[in-house]
């Protein structure tokens, strides 16, 4: 950047007239290399999953306790206090805007752990460096550049509650510099500076203390066959992608497959598909883990469980069936835990969840997102039940709830419904 400032601080008068060709020329230049760039970047999807947190044992935690950061050894005086509260207010902020956890007082005996931080170290250090240039005249002009780099150290964690021994510790350090050319008073104080860090650093916090969802980015191959016809297809398809229409994008992505035999076309319909799957997978993941950290899963299930064995002759042999859910992952679990509850329970049969029939009604109800009640009484006639329990789950969030029906084999009507909160 000196040279060339020094470049133009020195360029002779009598090609002051150039100037404009100059810059006209080096623009178009700009552009070109823009356009090419534009035409031939890479386009990539993001393929998502969970990341849990890096504090073990958050999911036991739901009500929180927030304490005030400490500066124990007093660091910079009233600077160091200050960059205490700032600390302070920005876990207090953060925390909340998490969603996960009912943020209680520290004391609070119902607090399941309680967060608590410390100011290690804030270092400021000014400097000033000089350089040289020739002016237009053949002066030499002497200039000043002043520095001021500010560090800050600071810790925090978790506490258990009940047994009062760390979850985990976070440690953050980073730095930050600010610069003024000629003139000191034109740096950034060193407080701001330190607190931009705190900015940066806490940043963070969520991912320290829940589970968040993390993507990873799949690049989509280009079209290396010559045909005219199948290239200007596989630009219109990948505008598709760039508008996130993926589900026409696979479309067109096979029939070109199946059209011109594209590697590419096939390559990416593959990709797109695990984009799609990896964005369901990890929201129901998400949602299993909200609701294992909140205990609604096993209250949903032993609410279930208790109204079969309340409603039902003992003895009875039944068919737990899942249907079309919002949260298929989630289902499958619950289904196995209400199965393995009911078994333990031992006043109602369950029939044999590894059965086959049962299997693919159950893959062929969930992918045509209905099931007919006279499907359902047929298969469980077929397997000897005497009922037929549907399961599903529906709604999102705080208004998910587990649904149940209950169906007789007999009569072919439903005898029984019910929901509970997961």
């Amino acid at each position: 950047m000196k040279n060339s400032a020094n470049f133009w601080r020195n360029f002779p008068r009598a090609h002051s007239a150039k100037v404009p060709l100059l810059l006209t020329a080096i623009s178009g230049v700009i552009m070109l290399v823009f356009g090419l760039c534009l035409a031939g970047c890479a386009t990539y999807v993001p393929i998502k999953s969970v990341r849990m947190p890096t504090i073990n044992g958050m999911d036991t935690v739901k009500n929180l306790g927030i304490r005030d950061f400490e500066n124990k050894s007093g660091v910079y005086g009233s600077l160091g206090a200050q960059l205490t509260t700032y600390l302070t207010d920005q876990a207090r902020q953060r925390i909340p805007a998490t969603g996960k956890f009912t943020v209680v007082a520290p004391n609070d005996p119902n607090a399941d752990g309680v967060f608590f931080g410390e100011l290690r170290s804030v270092a400021s250090k000014d400097s000033q460096n000089q350089s040289q240039y020739k002016d237009k005249n053949g002066n030499t002009v002497t200039e000043t550049t002043y520095l001021r780099e500010v560090s800050v150290e600071f810790v925090y964690g978790v506490n258990n509650s009940r047994t009062n021994m760390p979850l985990g510790t976070v440690n953050k350090k980073a730095s930050s510099r600010a610069s003024s050319r000629d003139d000191p008073s034109g740096l950034t104080d060193t407080l701001t500076l330190a607190k931009g860090i705190v900015d940066s650093e806490m940043r963070g916090l969520e991912k320290d203390l829940v589970p968040t969802i993390v993507s990873t980015n799949r690049e989509l191959m280009k079209e290396t066959l010559k045909d005219k016809n199948a290239k200007q297809q596989m630009k219109t398809t990948l505008a598709l992608v760039k508008n996130g229409n993926y589900e026409e994008a696979i479309k067109q992505y096979d029939e070109i497959d199946a059209a011109y035999g594209s590697v590419a076309a096939r390559t990416n319909a593959k990709i797109l598909r695990e984009a799609i799957a990896s964005d369901i997978a990890a929201s129901s993941r998400m949602a299993q883990i909200d609701s294992e950290r909140t205990g609604l899963t096993g209250k949903a299930v032993k609410g279930a469980v208790e109204s079969l064995n309340s409603k039902l002759p003992s003895g009875s042999v039944i068919m737990i069936m899942k249907t079309t859910s919002t949260e298929r992952n989630l289902l499958n679990d619950v289904v196995d835990q209400m199965t393995a509850s009911v078994i333990q329970a031992r006043k109602l049969k369950v029939v044999d969840r590894s059965n086959q029939t049962l299997i693919n009604a159950e893959q062929q109800f969930q992918m045509s997102g209905n099931v007919s009640d006279a499907s359902a009484v047929s298969i469980g006639r077929q397997l000897g039940a005497k009922y037929v329990v549907l399961c599903w789950i529906s709604g999102a969030s705080s208004r998910r709830r587990l649904n149940l029906s209950v169906m007789s084999i007999e009569t072919g009507e439903v005898i029984d419904q019910s929901d509970f909160e997961i």
